[in-house]
Formats: C-alpha cells, sequence, structure tokens
C-alpha cells in the first residue's frame, strides 16, 4: 500500500489543470465568508457566513462547498446535518481534484453520514497524496511515522511525505521534520526546518528560534546561533499573531529576515 512512498523521485503536487475555473462572484463570497469566520473577535453572525458559503457552493467554488460541509458536519452557524455535510464532501469528489479525496477520507475515518471505514479512509488518503494535496501528504505522513515502532520504514515514508508537504508551503510540516531531526542530534537540518517553518508561519517554529536567540533556557538547542535579544523578541511578537488564537493565523513570513533584521553577527549560524 505504501510502496510508492519509497520510490518517489520527485514530490507529487497538484496540478491546476485538475481544477475547474471558479465564477468570480462565488470567490467573492467564499472570500467575504471565510474573512469574517476568522475574524477576531468575529463581529458577523455564524449564521450569515454560512449563507454566503451556502451561496459561493452552490456557484461550483468548492473551497465553498467545504466550509459548508464542515459547517453542517459540527453543526456551525446551521443544523447539524451528517447527510447533508457527505453531500458536500461528495461533490468535490466529484470534481476529481485532491482535497476532494482528503475530504472523502475523513468521512470514512469519522463515519460522517455513512459508517466508518478505516481501510477506505486510507485508500482516499493515499490518492489524495498521490495527487499532490499537501494536507494529505502531511496527514498521511504523521499516520505512518507514527507507526514507526511497528515497521520501522514507516519512519522514513513519513519524513518523506512531510517533506513534500513542506515543499508546497504546508504551516505544520517543517516543524515536525524539526523534531524528528533534533531528536535524531541532526541539528543542522532541524534548524533549516525551523526556519522554513517560521517563514510559513507556523508560531512553534517561530517561538523556538526566539528560544535560540535568546537563549534563557539551557535546555533549549541554539543552533551554534549569537544571542540577540532584538530579534528573539521580534519573532516572539510575530508567533503571537499567528498563533491559534491570534488575529493573524493565516500570515505568512517569505520576508522574515526583513521583518525581524539580525542585530548580531551570526558567522556560525548553521546551513
Amino acid at each position: 500500500m505504501y510502496d510508492w512512498i519509497e520510490t518517489l523521485q520527485t514530490c507529487p503536487k497538484a496540478e491546476p489543470k485538475r481544477y475547474p475555473a471558479a465564477d468570480p462572484e462565488a470567490v467573492a463570497l467564499f472570500d467575504q465568508a471565510a474573512k469574517d469566520d476568522k475574524a477576531i473577535p468575529k463581529l458577523t453572525p455564524q449564521e450569515d457566513i454560512v449563507k454566503r458559503y451556502q451561496q459561493a457552493a452552490d456557484k461550483g467554488y468548492w473551497l465553498a462547498m467545504h466550509n459548508l460541509a464542515m459547517s453542517y458536519y459540527l453543526g456551525d452557524g446551521i443544523a447539524e446535518d451528517h447527510a447533508l455535510a457527505l453531500y458536500w464532501f461528495q461533490q468535490i469528489e466529484k470534481l476529481g481534484i485532491p482535497e476532494g479525496y482528503t475530504d472523502v477520507s475523513l468521512v470514512y475515518q469519522e463515519g460522517i453520514g455513512v459508517d466508518a471505514n478505516p481501510e477506505k479512509a486510507a485508500q482516499y488518503m493515499i490518492k489524495a497524496a498521490q495527487l499532490g494535496d499537501r494536507d494529505a501528504q502531511f496527514y498521511l505522513g504523521q499516520t505512518l511515522y507514527n507507526q514507526q515502532r511497528e515497521i520501522k520504514i514507516y519512519g522514513s515514508y513519513g519524513v518523506k511525505l512531510w517533506q513534500c508537504a513542506a515543499e508546497q508551503g504546508h504551516k505544520q510540516a517543517p516543524f515536525h521534520l524539526a523534531l524528528h531531526f533534533k531528536a535524531n542530534e541532526q541539528l543542522n537540518l532541524a534548524y533549516r526546518y525551523y526556519l522554513q517553518g517560521a517563514k510559513a508561519g507556523d508560531d512553534s517554529c517561530l517561538r523556538t528560534l526566539a528560544d535560540a536567540y535568546s537563549q534563557h533556557n539551557p535546555k533549549h538547542p541554539t543552533f551554534n546561533l549569537q544571542m540577540d535579544k532584538q530579534r528573539a523578541a521580534c519573532l516572539r511578537e510575530l508567533s503571537k499573531k499567528v498563533a491559534p488564537d491570534g488575529p493573524s493565523r493565516d500570515l505568512t513570513f517569505p520576508n522574515l529576515d526583513e521583518l525581524c533584521p539580525g542585530t548580531v553577527p551570526q558567522p556560525n549560524e548553521m546551513k
């Protein structure tokens, strides 16, 4: 079932041609709903947000279909209805896009409108990962990595899938890779992934680098960095913005060195 991971030469990536052209009005409706949904504090009633998701989903926009399905599944802003959640998840699957197979994997994993079926859930997750969905690559990698005590090779499979997800900008994948390489005392690779994750907007990676620069706790790795309290403070402030309960969870920082410039030379920084 997982042998294909061992032979990967390049990471699978989602092909743009797989995605149907989106109706501009549907995109506008979804964007406004998603913005209101993520606002802190949330000023728009959840019922109104879900109505916009419904309008955009009716126009065929798959992202709106996903959020509408989740709203029905969770009973968030609308009456809980697993049959309708299943309907909208299946509409995404019919589009043949990678995320559709990830959603149907969730359907079988959680038993949303159907009997739970872990085998089918795994099959759909594998298909989504093979088609390039970065979330599927991350979650499948996590599943396999956690099974390496039973099947050792699964650990390397998990790392490979995390690397594929990270290559596509997944927020959490670099942090898991960093933990893996830190545990294996490969601090240069751990540092590289902490830095990648910080630029992707992962709060844990930002905090880890802040700890490295502040050097206030001898238990935290420093990655051969010189103390730079000013940069540490800047990184910590960014981590608060993108924390799960922060005001800007979706922010990324590709220009991290400009946002938090170093004030102390780093001649021994790990590469």
